[in-house]
């Protein structure tokens, strides 16, 4: 009996005085809440940066975070670069903890949604984990973090497609509602080719849940925003074709790579079109399925680093998110902010902020790798002499200071 007493009095003191240790699970599920009427939202997209990473990145990235003061923080994809040389498991969570660990350190929760790039160097025979696996490990990586919501969600195409529920001020019930949708990373040229889209049965997905959140709020729609890192195909909608070398035209890509297109302004209202959308040359139909649950105020997308646009159409907007990561491509970085308010939970407030409105310097010089891509240098020397040019001139004023000191000492 003293046994059986001992027993169920360790039981007890288990579940009363120890209760986080049981349900860690839920330690990291923090409640997302309106504060004073508002609530914020910060968009990093295409940190996309290496276990060694940029010093500009990791500036922007900290910057950004501390100005902006927000609620929550959504990673659009590409999180990291995935795909720099040498990448394995212990690279690929160095880089997820330089990102997570500023978040985490914080006290902000965050989410995030898979990019094209995070899993790839990963997803190879030589570290012996398929794409899934990849994207599965990745995403553990960053549920180390307490402040990490992002999870795996139901079984269906992609990793990551799930929503979260925001409070109102009083922490008394769901007013808004967060899609995070994976858009996967490239289609199959029988499918048409190009980046990826979100698939049927992910759209099933979202139909189904928008419904049963709809259901729960009284028969009305709860209503939302969505992030994914590839913009769907409709964007260029919001675009009029042009000829080539009209002012401010830019190339499309994909199926659309033969021709030039500027914004329309009925429907692009704010920022700009640096380069062409890169969607799916695919479409199973998801913008159209948003505009028949009623539910999606407005799509945010990463993957087009320089593009900072947002437009509406068919009564929902169309938002870029420019890149931070210095790693990859663009001369164009910064973040956007988001600030919905309880009085109206119809439309919402947002901003782009660029490198040099958040940080206490100015960029070094660029100059253009062979791959494409824009690298910056702080350091003034090898900022003036990059490239062949450089190194031809410095050659030549060298010679010729040689040439000037023989002729005096002749």
């Amino acid at each position: 009996m003293k046994k059986i007493i001992a027993i169920l009095t360790v039981v007890f003191m288990i579940f009363t005085m120890n209760p986080i240790s049981i349900f860690a699970s839920e330690k990291s599920r923090q409640t997302l809440q309106f504060k004073n009427g508002e609530f914020k939202i910060l968009v990093l997209a295409d940190i996309q940066d290496t276990n060694n990473p940029q010093k500009e990145t990791v500036d922007l990235l900290n910057s950004a975070i501390d100005k902006t003061n927000p609620d929550f923080i959504v990673l659009t994809g590409d999180n990291i670069a995935g795909w720099w040389k040498g990448v394995d498991k212990a690279k690929t969570e160095a880089a997820v903890d330089i990102v997570a660990k500023a978040i985490d350190d914080r006290n902000i929760p965050f989410a995030f949604v898979f990019g094209n790039h995070d899993h790839e160097g990963l997803a190879s025979e030589e570290n012996g984990m398929t794409e899934e696996e990849a994207k599965e490990f990745i995403l553990s990586c960053f549920q180390k973090y307490d402040t990490c919501l992002a999870v795996e969600g139901e079984e269906m195409t992609g990793v990551g497609n799930y929503n979260l529920l925001v409070k109102d001020s009083k922490g008394e019930r769901d007013i808004f509602n967060l899609w995070f949708m994976d858009s996967n990373p490239y289609t199959p040229e029988e499918e048409g080719g190009g980046y990826g889209y979100v698939h049927q049965d992910q759209i099933n997905w979202y139909e189904k849940t928008s419904n049963e959140l709809k259901a729960e709020n009284g028969g009305e729609v709860i209503p939302s925003l969505l992030f994914q890192h590839i913009v769907v195909p409709e964007v260029y909608d919001m675009f009029n074709e042009a000829k080539k070398g009209t002012e401010g035209a830019i190339k499309g890509y994909g199926s659309r790579n033969d021709k030039y297109y500027v914004v329309n302004d009925e429907y692009v209202y704010d920022g700009n079109l640096n380069e062409g959308p890169c969607p799916s040359n695919a479409n199973a139909g998801q913008f159209d399925s948003w505009v028949e649950q009623g539910d999606v105020l407005g799509a945010i997308f990463g993957h087009d680093h320089v593009n900072d646009f947002a437009g509406e159409y068919k009564g929902i907007k169309l938002i870029a998110a420019p890149g931070v990561g210095f790693y990859s491509y663009g001369n164009h970085h910064g973040v956007r902010t988001i600030t919905l308010h309880e009085s109206d939970l119809t439309d919402f407030d947002s901003e782009v902020l660029l490198f040099d409105d958040l940080v206490d310097y100015k960029l070094g010089n660029s100059y253009r790798t062979n791959h494409g891509y824009y690298e910056y240098k702080n350091i003034f020397l090898p900022a003036v002499i990059g490239g062949t040019v450089g190194i031809i001139v410095l050659i030549g004023f060298t010679s010729f200071i040689v040439r000037m000191i023989k002729r005096k000492k002749k």
